[in-house]
């Protein structure tokens, strides 16, 4: 794979897709929420998002490393946006 080919995947997965007002996701975020099937459209809230993702995490006996990162992520985005500093 050349440079540009993985510099362009990078933007691609990280580019923010404004889902309604108040959240805005990435694209490596929302291909990983369809794939457990998490109805982040409906989700009022990043927090909203975590709980469903922490359900399927406390459920699964398998490790599902991306679903982690997403939830680690969105856990640093709701720290930033909605607490005090």
């Amino acid at each position: 794979m050349k440079y540009d080919d993985i510099l362009n995947s990078f933007i691609t997965d990280n580019k923010k897709v404004k889902i309604h007002d108040h959240l805005y996701l990435s694209n490596y975020q929302i291909s990983v929420l369809k794939k457990y099937q998490i109805p982040y459209e409906t989700c009022k809230s990043v927090n909203e998002i975590i709980y469903y993702i922490e359900d399927i995490l406390n459920e699964e006996t398998n490790h599902l490393e991306d679903l982690e990162q997403v939830s680690l992520s969105l856990g640093e985005i709701d720290y930033y946006e909605n607490y005090r500093k």
